[in-house]
């Protein structure tokens, strides 16, 4: 594959898509939307990968929507709600096949099946911020600067963020996030659970990777698969469906031959080798 904007890598069952525009910090395009899109479809449909990551080339994650992007919006001359261009025929198909809550241009990341973690470098704002949301992990480095700022800029909120950020970070947290602006640092992030946790910048790109190729070497695909898609589903479900479908998925599971395996590997104390079936 060939792209303009991104970075596509595959190694050691771990997919990386970095965003390679460092000379604007990243900033987001339709062409790198696109492109993200098609990468992370390709990742998710490959049986070798067991976790992807996504980050930033240079100093910065992603700074927001280009400029001139906003200047075409502020001049009428473009929707505030486009920020994309249109799925291919493929995709169009597989988002038909999700929720209807994924089949958006951003939340689509949580109807993938495998882990997607971000390692945020930088500046991450604006719709880099959106982002980020719909990832199942957050791994920040010391240079890290998270918000939304768009109430600076004579916005408000866009693309599902208000519903993530306060099943994240907590609905009073998430209005004073919306309401001011303001940019979160690294350690803050932490503490208040936006951020899973904060390494040192030189050591970024390899704790995702360590985390990764847990995900992708220690665990069954079909169980990390079955749990994201439980964890996310339910919340939009009452406890009494949540508790069906986890027990109705722990009976399916126990017939897979990943449990079969994950026994065997007890058992005779050795890695298990599983196959995602």
């Amino acid at each position: 594959m060939n792209f303009a904007e991104i970075i596509y890598d595959k190694s050691d069952r771990i997919a990386t898509v970095t965003f390679n525009r460092p000379e604007k910090m990243n900033a987001w395009t339709p062409t790198m939307g696109a492109e993200t899109r098609t990468a992370l479809l390709d990742a998710d449909r490959d049986p070798t990968i067991g976790a992807i990551i996504v980050t930033g080339a240079g100093r910065a994650y992603c700074a927001g929507a280009d400029m001139g992007g906003l200047s075409e919006i502020s001049s009428g001359r473009a929707s505030a709600t486009g920020g994309g261009s249109s799925p291919s025929p493929d995709q169009e198909e597989w988002l038909r096949a999700q929720r209807p809550d994924y089949r958006n241009q951003y939340a689509y990341l949580l109807g993938l099946s495998k882990p997607v973690i971000g390692a945020i470098n930088g500046a991450c704002v604006g719709l880099g911020f959106t982002t980020c949301l719909y990832q199942d992990i957050r791994i920040a480095s010391e240079n890290a600067r998270m918000g939304l700022i768009f109430v600076q800029r004579g916005l408000a909120i866009e693309h599902g963020s208000s519903w993530m950020l306060s099943r994240i970070v907590g609905v009073a947290r998430a209005v004073e996030l919306a309401v001011t602006g303001r940019l979160v640092d690294a350690d803050e992030a932490l503490r208040i659970g936006l951020v899973h946790r904060v390494v040192p910048q030189a050591r970024l790109i390899e704790t995702a990777r360590e985390v990764a190729g847990h995900i992708a070497n220690n665990c069954s695909p079909l169980g990390v698969s079955e749990a994201k898609k439980l964890v996310w589903r339910h919340l939009f479900t009452d406890l009494a469906t949540a508790i069906r479908e986890d027990d109705e998925s722990m009976t399916m599971m126990t017939r897979s031959e990943d449990f079969k395996e994950g026994v065997r590997a007890f058992i005779e104390k050795r890695p298990a080798k599983y196959q995602g079936r």
